[in-house]
């Protein structure tokens, strides 16, 4: 059995000495100098480039290097296999605390006064009063938000397509009732799974429901955003601002207008940064568990794509 590591433009270095501590008994390579690609069984992927995939004839299984699936699940021709993905609880933390202090600096003004601190300009005003929250995805990361904002005295309301229980957060699932939510609603968060039901859903559509001029902070895909929508929605003042920390082009080109634009915060896909030793603890568990004929920890509906 030959491990093969398909995560282009980045250095896999670490990550190869962890799993060589491991696993010393694999054979570990770095996509693209595979020598024998027939022997890969395990493949460890993150937006694994077109073709690179189709050498493994013999491929058991893949193991996403981070908790989306998004960009394997959408590699053409995807290998029939088992595809499995992290999950790190210090990663919700994470990204609850993120989304949290990002709320919180909106509502506290933060944004307005280093404006105003650039012109000398003492014009003090009262924190914001709005404390109602839309999350768009109640999974694992989001339910570790909705969780953090309600602790903190925020109405959270979470909205996906299942049912879901969950103390202190109200639920809603159907499309009536996120029609209604929109209205009423002062912070949209979205993290939901990227499907093609989900692509683009924060577009005009949505924000047209908007009534309270609403922050939007996307931490979910960056496909999942109307980029023209957006601006639309903030020239309208449909929304009041935007927290951006994922785009459909990473690193975001110099030349974007999200850079420069008064209205919008952007951030370089800081909002949960996976833990190699979590990663790596997972990865090793799965690899494993493929040699052994058992199923993965973790793996995605693939009907589904979370």
């Amino acid at each position: 059995m030959s491990i093969a590591i398909v995560i282009p433009n980045r250095d896999t270095t670490k990550l190869c000495g962890k799993l060589k501590e491991f696993l010393p008994e694999q054979q570990i390579e770095v996509w693209p100098t595979i020598k024998h690609p027939e022997h890969v069984e395990f493949v460890i992927a993150w937006n694994p480039p077109p073709k690179s995939l189709d050498p493994f004839i013999n491929l058991k299984a893949i193991a996403s290097f981070g908790a989306g699936v998004d960009s394997i699940l959408n590699y053409e021709g995807l290998p029939q296999v088992p595809v499995s993905r992290i999950v790190d609880p210090g990663l919700a933390q994470d990204m609850a605390r993120y989304v949290l202090s990002h709320v919180l600096a909106h509502q506290q003004r933060h944004r307005e006064y280093f404006f105003k601190q650039d012109n000398c300009d003492w014009r003090p005003r009262r924190a914001r009063g709005d404390n109602r929250v839309l999350i768009l995805g109640a999974g694992h990361l989001g339910q570790a938000c909705a969780s953090l904002l309600a602790l903190n005295n925020f109405t959270v309301t979470t909205w996906s397509k299942s049912k879901r229980v969950q103390e202190g957060v109200h639920h809603i699932f159907s499309q009536d009732d996120l029609k209604a939510c929109l209205a009423d609603t002062h912070y949209i968060v979205n993290l939901l799974p990227l499907t093609p039901c989900t692509e683009g859903i924060l577009g005009q559509s949505l924000f047209s429901n908007c009534k309270q001029s609403p922050l939007l902070i996307n931490v979910g895909r960056g496909a999942h955003l109307d980029e023209g929508a957006l601006l639309e929605a903030l020239s309208q003042e449909l929304l009041c601002g935007a927290v951006l920390d994922v785009f459909r082009q990473e690193p975001l080109d110099i030349a974007h207008c999200f850079w420069g634009h008064s209205k919008i915060t952007v951030t370089p896909h800081i909002s949960a940064v996976t833990d190699v030793n979590t990663v790596v603890e997972q990865l090793v568990e799965n690899c494993r568990r493929v040699q052994n004929g058992q199923d993965m920890l973790h793996c995605v509906n693939l009907s589904k794509g979370y």
